[in-house]
């Protein structure tokens, strides 16, 4: 008889689940929509549904989720994106799934996709990894000891809300001011290069653009504009600063970059070294650092990986 993991990756427009065999090969994969409703209150009853008609239940070893919110032991305590406050999410989900005997677990949507490279990606073989999804803000996952740290209240792996830009104090959707991600997000990198543009009367194909994304400014300056490359420089140098925390708390094996913005692959990796160095030499001198290799497929991989 074979028997299954099931992945299921909440976000605020689809859901994800994954059936995989228990060495983490990916058998198949479907999407549901997520109805955010009600404050999100028939979620996890699709998510049951859709896997009763899909799956034979009886072949299910455990479901794993990962939600985009904090989690502490299991309860998730906020997730704005889908309406939820606190909620108990194995006990609910049990309502509507009642076989006790399948292994239910849930974390945090980035650090499951961190487990996911580390379950089946970039980081197979490692144990201690250290994640950034640089998106439109920047997420984070910690694996210590191939163990998810959630933390006490569920804020473990929130590296994009590192305090570490006290120049331009840019706002954060958290409230506060200069975080990780207002200065190496996406929107961060946007925003690095219009107070740029600004400032500077220097020439720049970028002052052709009302708007811009954060992929043109990498892709003038990899063709050598100046404004770009001191943007892209600046935003490299925050990122292996908020590193160097980490390292200095954590050491891990290996960081990980995932994201929209880290499809600029080595050339962002080649400007993330020249910054990191500095501030962790004498001690570190040859640190692990990969682009993930998993895409949006990471959430489910890892949220299975929850459950191995």
């Amino acid at each position: 008889m074979n028997r299954y993991l099931l992945g299921v990756d909440v976000g605020g427009t689809s859901i994800k689940i994954g059936r995989f065999d228990l060495q983490g090969i990916l058998i198949d994969k479907w999407d549901i929509p997520t109805d955010r409703s009600h404050n999100g209150e028939f979620i996890l009853k699709d998510i049951a549904t859709s896997i009763i008609n899909r799956v034979d239940v009886t072949n299910i070893e455990g479901i794993g989720f990962g939600v985009p919110g904090p989690v502490s032991d299991g309860v998730v305590l906020n997730c704005v994106n889908l309406g939820w406050g606190e909620k108990n999410v194995v006990e609910e989900f049990y309502q509507y799934f009642p076989y006790r005997e399948v292994t239910i677990r849930v974390s945090n949507d980035a650090n499951v996709a961190c487990a996911g490279e580390v379950f089946q990606g970039s980081g197979k073989g490692y144990k201690n990894v250290v994640m950034f999804t640089l998106g439109t803000g920047v997420g984070g996952g910690i694996l210590v000891d191939g163990k998810i740290v959630d933390g006490l209240n569920g804020v473990g792996g929130e590296l994009g809300h590192m305090l570490i830009d006290r120049k331009h104090n840019l706002p954060c959707n958290c409230g506060k001011t200069g975080c990780t991600e207002t200065v190496t997000s996406a929107t961060g990198i946007v925003n690095l290069a219009k107070l740029k543009l600004k400032e500077s009367n220097q020439k720049s194909t970028l002052r052709q653009y009302d708007n811009f994304s954060a992929k043109r400014v990498f892709d003038m300056a990899k063709q050598g504009d100046e404004i770009a490359l001191e943007v892209i420089e600046e935003a490299a140098n925050y990122l292996a600063y908020a590193m160097s925390l980490v390292t200095f708390t954590l050491n891990p094996e290996l960081f990980i970059f995932g994201g929209g913005v880290s499809n600029a692959g080595e050339f962002l990796l080649d400007k993330i070294k020249t910054h990191y160095y500095p501030y962790v030499l004498p001690f570190i001198k040859d640190q692990k650092m990969v682009i993930a290799s998993l895409g949006n497929d990471a959430g489910m991989y890892g949220a299975a990986y929850l459950v191995k």
